[in-house]
C-alpha cells in the first residue's frame, strides 16, 4: 500500500465542535491514521473571541492525530472583510506548516474561517490541494445561498449583489434607504468600501468591502485546485457555472463510520410515532416549520417529537421556537448529544424530520440511514439528492409546514408506510471507502507533481517543498 503524508485543513475541529464537517473530517483523520498515513489536521480556534488577529497557535493530539489549532479573532483585522478571504497570517503560518511537515497533500474540507490564502501557501510549496466543497463559502459569504429575507439567491452575479445581501439588516443601509434610491446608497456604500477604517466599524465589518477582489481572488484560488470534490450534483454544476472545468470536480458520496449502527437498526415498539429534529438550533434549519406542523395536528393524534440541538447558540431565534411550542406536551427539547450517541438516539425515533430551508446536505441523512430511520425532509437539492420520495422517505415543499404536517399525518394513519420506508433505506458508503478513495487521489496527485520534479527531490515521501512560488495547473 501507498503510505502518504496529509495535511487535513478545516474550519472547526473536534471535540469542541460537533457539526457535520467537523464529523467527516474528524472521520476521515482516524481512518486515514489507522491505515498508517500520517494525518495532521490545521483548523481556526477561538475565532470570535480571541484577543487579536495575530495567530497563536496551539498543537494537541485528538484519537491519535496532531491538530494544529490557529488561534485569532477576525473582528480583529486591520482589513476585516479582505482577511475573511485572504488572510496573510494564515497564509504564512500554512506555508511555514507545510515546509515542516512535508505533507504530500493538502485536503480542505472547508476553509471560511481560514480564508482562501491556505490554498496559495501549499502551492507555492509545490503541494497538491484536493477540495471536498461541504459548503457555498466560495460562492457565497453567507455560506447558505439564501438570502436575508428567507427567499433563494441564484448565485453571485455582481458585487451589489451581494453587499447588499450581507448589509440587508444592518442599519448603515436601512438607515440611508428612507431617504435615498437603491443605486444611491449603493453608490455612497461601495464607495466607502475602498477604506478600511470604516468597513471595519460595527454595521460594516465583514459585510462591506472589495467583492469585486473577494469574486477574483476565490475564483483564481480555485483554479489553482487540482481537485474538487462535492457529494451533492446541484453544487457540482453551480461551480461549474462559475467557471470550474468539469474535468477537475467530481461528484462522491462522504463516507461514514457505520459500525456503530449495525446495533441500533431495531425499533422498539410503540403505540406513538416518534419523530426527531437533529441539527443546529437556526432559522435556516427550520426547525420552527416542525413545531408549527405538530401544533397544527389534532391533540390526540399519537406523536411524540424530540428537537435535538444547542438552543443557547441563538437565544432570540430559540425563545420564538420554545414560545410556540409551549404547552405542547408533545414537543420536547433535549439539548445536545455527543456524537458517539448517534446511534442510540437513531434507535428511539421511527423519522427524522429535516425541514431545511436552504441547500442543506447534513451528514445526519445517511446516518439516519445506517440505522434503518427514514427521513422526512424539505424537497431542495441537497436533501433530495439523499431522500427519494416514496422509496426511503417523504419530501415536502420548502418552508410549507401545512405540507410537512400531511406527511407525518400519513406516517400516522397509512398502515405499513413506515415499514415500507424503512425496508428501502439506501446502502452507504463505509469511512473506510472514503478514506481509500480520498488516498487514490491523493497518491494519484502526488505522483504527477513529483514526476515533474527531479528524482533527488522525492526520496523519503511522495512530494518535497520545490521552490517558492511554482505552481502546476
Amino acid at each position: 500500500m501507498e503510505l502518504v503524508r496529509i495535511l487535513l485543513a478545516t474550519h472547526f475541529f473536534a471535540p469542541g465542535h460537533l457539526g457535520g464537517t467537523e464529523v467527516l473530517t474528524h472521520g476521515l483523520a482516524r481512518s486515514l491514521g489507522a491505515a498508517g498515513h500520517s494525518v495532521e489536521v490545521v483548523c481556526a480556534e477561538d475565532w470570535e473571541n480571541a484577543p487579536g488577529y495575530r495567530i497563536r497557535a496551539t498543537r494537541d493530539s485528538v484519537d491519535g492525530v496532531v491538530v494544529n489549532r490557529l488561534r485569532f479573532n477576525w473582528q480583529k483585522a486591520p482589513d476585516v472583510f479582505r482577511y475573511l478571504y485572504d488572510n496573510p497570517e494564515v497564509e504564512k503560518y500554512v506555508f511555514d506548516l507545510v515546509g515542516r511537515s512535508r505533507p504530500d497533500v493538502l485536503h480542505i474540507t472547508s476553509c471560511y474561517s481560514l480564508s482562501g490564502s491556505l490554498i496559495s501557501a501549499a502551492r507555492r510549496r509545490g503541494v497538491p490541494v484536493v477540495l471536498t466543497a461541504t459548503d457555498f463559502w466560495f460562492l457565497c459569504a453567507r455560506n447558505t445561498l439564501l438570502k436575508p429575507d428567507g427567499s433563494l439567491c441564484s448565485g453571485p452575479e455582481h458585487p451589489w449583489k451581494c453587499a447588499q445581501c450581507l448589509l440587508a439588516n444592518s442599519k448603515a443601509y436601512r438607515w440611508p434607504r428612507r431617504l435615498l434610491s437603491e443605486r444611491s446608497v449603493g453608490a455612497i456604500l461601495q464607495g466607502l468600501a475602498r477604506f478600511p477604517m470604516v468597513t471595519n466599524r460595527r454595521g460594516f465589518r465583514g459585510m462591506l468591502g472589495d467583492w469585486q477582489d473577494r469574486f477574483r481572488f476565490l475564483a483564481q484560488a480555485l483554479t489553482q485546485v487540482d481537485r474538487i470534490v462535492t457529494a451533492s450534483q446541484f453544487l457540482r454544476a453551480l461551480f461549474i457555472r462559475y467557471g470550474v472545468s468539469p474535468s477537475r470536480i467530481q461528484r462522491s458520496a462522504y463516507g461514514l463510520d457505520t459500525e456503530w449502527a449495525t446495533s441500533w437498526q431495531t425499533k422498539k415498539p410503540s403505540t406513538q410515532l416518534r419523530a426527531a429534529f437533529i441539527g443546529q438550533i437556526l432559522p435556516a434549519k427550520g426547525p420552527d416549520l416542525l413545531v408549527k406542523a405538530i401544533r397544527s395536528l389534532p391533540a390526540d393524534a399519537p406523536i411524540e417529537v424530540r428537537i435535538y440541538g444547542d438552543l443557547s447558540k441563538t437565544p432570540r431565534y430559540s425563545e420564538t421556537l420554545l414560545a410556540q411550542a409551549q404547552g405542547d406536551q408533545r414537543i420536547s427539547f433535549p439539548g445536545i448529544f455527543d456524537n458517539s450517541q448517534m446511534g442510540r438516539v437513531l434507535s428511539e425515533i421511527d423519522v427524522l424530520v429535516v425541514p431545511s430551508i436552504w441547500y442543506d446536505f447534513p451528514l445526519v441523512i445517511p446516518s439516519a440511514h445506517a440505522t434503518k430511520t427514514p427521513v422526512v425532509a424539505t424537497n431542495l437539492p441537497g436533501m433530495n439528492e439523499l431522500v427519494t420520495h416514496e422509496l426511503d422517505g417523504l419530501l415536502f415543499e420548502r418552508n410549507r409546514w401545512e405540507d410537512l404536517a400531511s406527511s407525518i399525518r400519513r406516517l400516522i394513519d397509512e398502515p405499513g408506510l413506515l415499514d415500507r420506508l424503512r425496508a428501502h433505506t439506501p446502502p452507504l458508503k463505509t469511512l473506510e471507502e472514503y478514506a481509500a478513495e480520498s488516498v487514490a487521489v491523493y497518491a494519484s496527485l502526488a505522483r504527477r507533481y513529483a514526476d515533474s520534479r527531479p528524482a533527488a527531490d522525492s526520496p523519503g515521501h511522495l512530494i518535497r517543498a520545490h521552490r517558492a512560488g511554482e505552481m502546476r495547473g
